[in-house]
């Protein structure tokens, strides 16, 4: 089946301790089911990135500079504003599939990725180093570090979701064994608790700490405070119980959650589990997802050996200046993280630390 957009189908505004109606509401089965949500990138598609590749190498544009005026497409252009539209008011993920990796340099991925990501948003940094083109990827990180980051290592990590309207990941190379992508509604989560747990979701709707994992911009803590669910102008934003909730622990300032807020982070864990998708990642498949309302995760791994090998993502945190309503302390949070004195830039790899 060819994709399908599931935007402007029935959505009534949100609001709190209530069900929520939305197309990004979906089960697991209804994904096994079908391939609806897979955009299959087609020979002329690939043309038109080709040809938009091309000219920003003539024109010698640094990646980061590249705008969506420099990288022009026609019609794919118009699948991407669709592809956009899909995250906003749709099942709220795609998997575009089929960019020609193998026959590309990896600055040509990088340059087709990031000009794709043009068209459906700005990219912003994703760490200390200014990281606007990110790399998940082994390079020795240990998970369980307080100031260590889970796609610095191979390690499972547990459902989440960016600091950014839409995390885009295009796949270089698979690993050995495991590291599938997995993915759930949140929307679908929120319902399935409120049905069951009332209670916890009235803890969940109150504020978290949310530790920054040491990268600390100017002006700022070590520590940010957001609900797991919460509700602007009728639209539902969920953040995924990730290890920056428990990680806060322990820094200055920060208590200690109650008995009560554990249990309910527990039942959210539990919960997404049930609900989860394992999506399978090919090289040239980029999967975008929209983080306000699909939680994220993916399966510890096995890498190759060799270096070269190595499973590895390129990674875009996107800004939409265009997206739905959020908290004032959530627009803060996924506005980038820029230090004090670090340039932002756009590295083709990086370095291996253990």
């Amino acid at each position: 089946m060819s994709f399908a957009p599931r935007a402007n189908r029935d959505r009534i505004p949100a609001v709190a301790m209530e069900p929520v109606v939305d197309p990004a509401g979906w089960l697991p089965e209804e994904l096994a089911s079908n391939e609806d949500w897979i955009y299959e990138l087609s020979g002329a598609d690939c043309d038109q990135i080709g040809d938009a590749v091309s000219a920003v190498q003539r024109n010698g544009l640094e990646i980061k500079n590249i705008r969506k005026s420099d990288f022009k497409l026609s019609g794919l252009a118009k699948n991407l504003a669709e592809i956009r539209n899909e995250f906003q008011q749709g099942r709220g993920f795609v998997l575009i599939r089929g960019l020609p990796v193998a026959d590309m340099t990896r600055e040509q991925s990088a340059i087709a990725f990031w000009g794709i990501g043009a068209h459906l948003g700005r990219a912003v940094s994703q760490n200390g180093q200014g990281h606007l083109l990110g790399h998940v990827k082994d390079v020795g990180g240990d998970y369980t570090d307080k100031n260590t980051r889970g796609y610095l290592s191979n390690a499972q990590m547990g459902f989440h979701a960016d600091r950014c309207d839409y995390v885009a990941l295009l796949c270089l190379q698979t690993s050995k064994s495991g590291g599938e992508s997995r993915i759930a509604s949140s929307v679908s989560l929120y319902n399935k608790m409120l049905s069951e747990r009332p209670d916890l979701v009235a803890e969940l709707c109150e504020n978290f700490y949310w530790s920054r994992v040491g990268e600390i911009p100017p002006g700022l803590g070590p520590f940010y405070l957001m609900p797991v669910f919460s509700f602007d102008d009728g639209h539902i934003c969920i953040r995924g119980v990730s290890t920056q909730i428990y990680k806060s622990q322990g820094l200055e300032g920060v208590p200690d959650y109650t008995e009560k807020q554990h249990e309910a982070l527990d039942y959210f864990k539990a919960t997404v589990e049930k609900l989860s998708f394992d999506m399978e990642f090919r090289p040239g498949d980029i999967q975008v997802l929209h983080n306000h309302v699909i939680l994220h995760s993916r399966r510890g791994y096995e890498d190759w050996p060799e270096p070269e090998r190595r499973r590895h993502l390129l990674r875009l945190w996107i800004r939409d200046d265009a997206g739905r309503p959020l908290m004032p302390e959530y627009m803060k949070a996924i506005s980038g993280i820029e230090l004090e004195g670090v340039e932002l830039n756009t590295p083709l790899d990086v370095p291996l630390t253990g």
